[in-house]
């Protein structure tokens, strides 16, 4: 055998080729880019042939660049600005296609920008132009541009409807939409707005006219919200029927993004339908198989398990969700279905797993009820007979008890007196 055969396992240059557009048919760009390079590499006497195979490879290239650019615009809508910013970086180094490179910059400046915002903001009451540009930064390209041409009344409208003076950016929109031309996003804006002042039919109006102004691959979060808050109408209404139609359109609108799957699924979970809702949630995780793992999925899925009575399923994916959060050193925890958690391994007798969860929740952001994981992580250590330990924990949940909550300091109290 040839030293190139005992190298690429006896492919010749044409056999490698087509082991490349098999992997690139596969959606294995990654591999398939590794294969055309070294086609490539094979052919330096056919540079028309060498030609062809670059732009294969580039074509590889493009394809994970797009995988990189959606998963950054996923991150960066969630929230979750570093990982976004560095799956930007991945585009920028591997994209060939100068649009992609384009749009990949574009983010990344749209992305410091509202970084940079977001910094002033923390030290200093930020300006109203500022204001309007954090509130739009999770706008569509079109939204956005809409926006801007209604001008200056459309941005006060908005920062009244962020502060919550929701009658002042009705009337401010409704004065609007009577001259608007061709409105489209202004109708979601208005039907936020009435909704807001109590007029639901006049909220639901507004929104239908917004959906129907759009293109299947148009809106974005506005879609969502708006088809978010049709279905709870309908649902009001007692159409049940209706309400699921809303939440369905939603998920064919937006099918890789995991929270039309949620706001169905947990729709479904209220309803006590919960083989439904499981359905859903198993074909959210097909959908996004391949991409970074999104735990809400997992925590509701969980969720639905432990409300079915299936509790070895509930605490598998439940925790799940906990390994990938303290593996990445997140330890401020999601509350619902930590407690949820705790309260399964408890009942199966698990009390030190259930006082490790507890413990956890006392660390965390959820300032409300932190006297009540304070409670509940000293009602555990006295029942494994550490006394001590769960008189310090009372001690510290009773100066978190909120003010006003009388019944919850009386209870700490009685605890307290119970473990003297």
């Amino acid at each position: 055998m040839s030293l190139f055969g005992k190298l690429f396992g006896g492919r010749s240059p044409e056999q490698e080729r087509a082991h490349a557009d098999a992997l690139f048919a596969k959606g294995e760009y990654g591999a398939a880019k590794l294969a055309y390079d070294r086609a490539r590499d094979h052919a330096k006497g056919d540079p028309a042939l060498q030609s062809e195979l670059t732009q294969k490879a580039d074509a590889c290239r493009d394809a994970l660049a797009r995988q990189h650019l959606a998963e950054a615009v996923r991150l960066i809508r969630e929230g979750s600005v570093e990982l976004g910013r560095d799956e930007l970086q991945q585009v920028l180094q591997i994209a060939a296609d100068p649009q992609l490179l384009k749009e990949a910059e574009e983010r990344a400046e749209q992305l410091e920008r509202r970084v940079v915002l977001a910094e002033v903001a923390q030290q200093t009451a930020p300006n109203e132009e500022d204001r309007f540009e954090l509130i739009a930064g999770g706008f569509e390209d079109d939204q956005y541009a809409e926006y801007q041409a209604h001008g200056e009344p459309l941005k006060q409208a908005l920062l009244h409807l962020h502060d919550g003076d929701t009658a002042q950016a009705l009337a401010l929109l409704e004065e609007l939409i009577q001259h608007a031309d061709a409105p489209r996003y202004l109708w979601f804006e208005l039907g936020r707005a009435r909704l807001a002042q109590g007029d639901s039919g006049g909220g639901q109006a507004a929104l239908e006219k917004f959906l129907g102004s759009l293109h299947l691959e148009e809106g974005g979060d506005a879609r969502l919200l708006a088809q978010i808050e049709l279905a709870q109408l309908a649902h009001a209404r007692g159409e049940f029927d209706t309400a699921v139609a809303h939440y369905e359109a939603a998920l064919a609108a937006l099918p890789d993004d995991p929270r039309p799957y949620l706001a169905l699924a947990s729709f479904f979970r209220r309803e006590k339908l919960l083989d439904e809702a499981s359905e859903v949630l198993e074909a959210g995780l097909e959908a996004l198989e391949g991409r970074r793992p999104d735990i809400r999925l997992w925590q509701e899925l969980g969720l639905t398990a432990a409300d079915a009575g299936r509790d070895a399923q509930a605490i598998e994916w439940l925790e799940r969700v906990v390994a990938l959060l303290v593996a990445q050193q997140h330890t401020d925890l999601p509350p619902e279905g930590t407690v949820r958690l705790a309260q399964l391994h408890e009942k199966a007798g698990n009390l030190g797993r259930a006082l490790d969860l507890y413990t956890l929740l006392t660390r965390g952001s959820d300032l409300l009820s932190l006297h009540v994981y304070h409670e509940q992580a000293a009602r555990l250590l006295s029942a494994l007979d550490m006394r001590d330990d769960a008189r310090r924990m009372l001690v510290r949940g009773r100066e978190l008890v909120p003010t006003g909550h009388t019944e919850a300091a009386a209870r700490i109290e009685a605890a307290l007196s119970a473990l003297s």
